[in-house]
C-alpha cells in the first residue's frame, strides 16, 4: 500500500484490530458451514478410508487398529487430529478452517516486525490485511479440503512452522529481551505435526528450519545472548519427541519401532534395491518394469510367490495397472506389491513384514553386486524414483506450469462436483464421527450432488473471490519481484554498516526458494511416478508463500517510497 499517497492512512486501534479479526474468522467459519465433506466408501482405501479407519481406532483406544499392509504405510498424525476433533465434538470442516485461520493470524504477526516502524495503527492495518489475505485464500476452501484426508490440514501446519521460525528470526535481531521461545514453540509444533503428517514434509520444511536456526544462532552468539542460542534446540527437541512417541506407539502395538514404511526401514530398502535392476524399458514412469520383475522372480525366491498376484490377478491389474502402459507406474507399484505380499501372509505381523522386506533388500542388493542381476544404479533406499537426466527438463516444465497454476488459483472450486458414494449406513457412520454432513444427496434424475440455492449462492461468492485473486496475485507478484530485485543493491550497501539490513531480503528469498522447492518436488513426482496431472492439493502449501512474499515486498517498497518523500 503506497502510504505516502493516502490523505488519511488507515489507523487501526488495538480493539478495532481484534474486532475485525474476529469478524473475519466468524465469516470464514460461516462460509465453510455451507460446504459438505466428500467421501467414496470403498474407493479410497489407501487415502481417506485409511485415515478414517485409523481415527476410529484411536478413538476406541486401539492406536491405528488391526495390522495389515496399510497400517504403517503412511505418516499418521491426521487420524490423531480427526480423533481429537471427534472427542471435542468439533465439525471436521470447521476444525480445519479454524486451524487455517489460527495459522494465518500467527503468520501475520510473525512478519509484523517488518513494518513496525510505521505508526502503530497503520502497522496493525497491514497485519490485519495480511491476515485477511491468508485467511481467505481460495486454496483454503478448495474441493480437496472437503476430502477426509491429511491435506485438509497440511498447508496450515506448514504455514505455522514457517511463521514460527520466521517470527523468531525477525525478533532475534532486536536488542531488547523479546522472548523467542513462543515463536520457536509454535514453529516446532508446526514442524512436528507436519513431519508426522506427510512423508515428504521433512524435505520441504527442514531446509528452511535449519537455515533459520543457523542464522539465529549466528546472531545470538555474535551478541553473546546464550539463552537465545540455547532455546534454538526447542523445535528440534519437539520434533524428536513427536517422532519418538509415534515410533514408541508403533513398537508397543505392532512390535516395530518405526514411523512409517515409506519414510524409512526395510520396505524402503527393498523398493530401492528392486529399482536398481536394469531394464530394457525406456518408459520414465516405471520403476520396476515387467522385464525387471521377471528377473527378480527368478533370482529372489522370496519374491516368486508374489508373481501370480502382480502378473495374473485381474483385480490387482484393475486397481493398480496403467492400462495405457500395461504395467505399474512407480506411484502404484509399491501399493501393488504390498497388497500381493499381504495375500501371501507377509503382513500377518509387522515384525514378520519387516524381516521379509529386509531379506528381499539384502538378497536383491547382493544379486546386483555379484552380477546375478543386471544393475543400473548403486545402492539406494526409498520409494521415489532415482533422479535421472531424462527427468530434468520435464520436471522444470511441470514446475513452471505449477507456478502458473498456483498464481491463478486453478482447481479451487469450493464444492465437490462428484457425489459421495456409499450406503446410508456408511454416510451415517462417517457424518456421525466427523460431525458434519456429506454431499451424498443427488440432483433429481442425475448422479451429481445436490446443493441448495443458498449453498450455490455462497459458492458463487467464493468463486468470485477466486477470480479476483487470479487477477490480483499474478500482477502484484510480478511487481513484488521487481521491487525485491531493485531493493538488493541498497540492502547490500546498508549491510556494510549493519549486517541485519539484509535480513528482510534474505527472508523473502527463502520464501521464494521454499515455493520453488515445493513446486519442484511435486513436479518430479508427477513426471517420474504419478502422471495424474497438476494438482492443487499437493501445491496448496505454495500459495501462502507467494502471498507472504508479495505482501512483504509491496509493504517494504511502500515504506521506502514514503521515507524517500519524507527525506525530500
Amino acid at each position: 500500500m503506497p502510504f505516502s499517497r493516502l490523505k488519511k492512512p488507515i489507523d487501526l486501534s488495538r480493539r478495532a484490530f481484534w474486532v475485525w479479526a474476529a469478524v473475519l474468522v466468524l465469516v470464514r467459519l460461516v462460509l465453510t458451514g455451507f460446504q459438505q465433506a466428500y467421501t467414496w466408501v470403498g474407493g479410497a482405501p489407501l487415502d481417506d478410508e485409511l485415515m478414517f479407519r485409523a481415527a476410529q481406532s484411536i478413538s476406541a483406544g486401539q492406536w491405528l487398529g488391526e495390522y495389515d499392509y496399510l497400517t504403517l504405510s503412511k505418516s499418521m498424525f491426521f487420524p490423531v487430529w480427526l480423533a481429537l476433533l471427534n472427542a471435542l465434538h468439533i465439525p471436521y470442516l470447521l476444525g480445519g478452517v479454524g486451524l487455517w485461520c489460527a495459522a494465518a493470524l500467527f503468520a501475520a504477526f510473525a512478519f509484523s516486525p517488518l513494518w513496525e516502524k510505521l505508526p502503530a495503527g497503520q502497522g496493525r492495518a497491514v497485519t490485519l490485511g495480511l491476515f485477511a489475505a491468508l485467511a481467505y485464500l481460495p486454496t483454503s476452501w478448495a474441493s480437496y479440503t472437503l476430502r477426509v484426508y491429511r491435506d485438509n490440514i497440511f498447508p496450515a501446519l506448514c504455514l505455522l512452522a514457517l511463521a514460527g521460525f520466521a517470527g523468531a528470526a525477525l525478533r532475534v535481531l532486536r536488542t531488547d529481551k523479546t522472548p523467542l521461545w513462543p515463536w520457536l514453540l509454535a514453529g516446532g509444533a508446526g514442524l512436528t505435526a507436519g513431519y508426522l503428517s506427510r512423508e515428504d514434509a521433512g524435505l520441504f520444511l527442514l531446509p528452511f528450519a535449519v537455515l533459520a536456526t543457523l542464522g539465529m544462532l549466528g546472531v545470538a552468539v555474535r551478541r553473546r545472548r546464550w539463552l537465545r542460542a540455547l532455546v534454538q534446540v526447542l523445535p528440534y527437541a519437539m520434533l524428536a519427541g513427536g517422532v519418538g512417541i509415534f515410533c514408541a506407539l508403533n513398537q508397543a502395538y505392532y512390535g516395530v519401532f518405526t514411523l512409517s514404511d515409506f519414510s524409512g526401514g526395510a520396505f524402503a530398502d527393498a523398493m530401492g534395491a528392486m529399482s536398481r535392476v536394469a531394464t530394457e524399458s525406456d518408459e520414465p514412469m516405471l520403476s520396476v518394469p515387467a522385464d525387471a520383475r521377471e528377473l527378480l522372480y527368478e533370482a529372489i525366491p522370496e519374491l516368486e510367490p508374489l508373481s501370480y498376484w502382480l502378473e495374473e490377478d485381474p483385480q490387482m491389474a484393475n486397481d493398480f495397472r496403467d492400462p495405457e502402459l500395461d504395467d505399474y507406474r512407480a506411484g502404484s507399484f509399491y501399493w501393488a506389491i504390498r497388497r500381493a505380499a499381504q495375500y501371501e501372509g507377509v503382513y500377518d505381523t509387522a515384525a514378520g513384514a519387516e524381516a521379509y522386506w529386509q531379506t528381499v533388500a539384502d538378497k536383491v542388493n547382493a544379486a546386483c553386486e555379484d552380477g546375478t542381476l543386471p544393475t543400473r544404479s548403486g545402492r539406494r533406499s526409498g520409494t521415489t524414483q532415482p533422479i535421472r537426466a531424462e527427468y530434468v527438463l520435464p520436471t522444470l516444465q511441470e514446475s513452471l506450469r505449477s507456478l502458473g497454476w498456483v498464481l491463478t488459483f486453478q482447481d479451487c472450486e469450493p464444492y465437490e462436483s462428484l457425489r459421495s458414494i456409499g450406503t446410508e449406513e456408511d454416510f451415517a457412520l462417517w457424518s456421525g464421527y466427523l460431525h458434519c454432513s456429506l454431499n451424498g444427496a443427488a440432483e433429481a434424475g442425475k448422479d451429481t450432488p445436490y446443493y441448495s440455492p443458498t449453498q450455490k449462492l455462497v459458492f458463487g461468492f467464493l468463486q468470485a473471490l477466486r477470480l479476483v485473486w487470479a487477477f490480483v496475485l499474478p500482477v502484484c507478484f510480478i511487481l513484488a519481484v521487481v521491487f525485491w530485485l531493485r531493493d538488493l543493491p541498497g540492502r547490500v550497501r546498508a549491510a556494510r554498516k549493519c549486517f541485519t539490513a539484509l535480513v528482510p531480503w534474505v527472508l523473502q528469498l527463502m520464501l521464494l526458494l521454499m515455493a520453488a522447492l515445493r513446486c519442484g518436488m511435486i513436479a518430479f513426482v508427477e513426471v517420474s511416478s504419478f502422471g495424474i496431472g497438476t494438482s492443487t492439493m499437493y501445491l496448496a502449501t505454495v500459495h501462502p508463500l507467494l502471498v507472504l512474499f508479495t505482501v512483504v515486498s509491496l509493504v517494504l517498497a511502500a515504506q521506502q517510497r514514503r521515507n524517500a518523500h519524507a527525506a525530500g
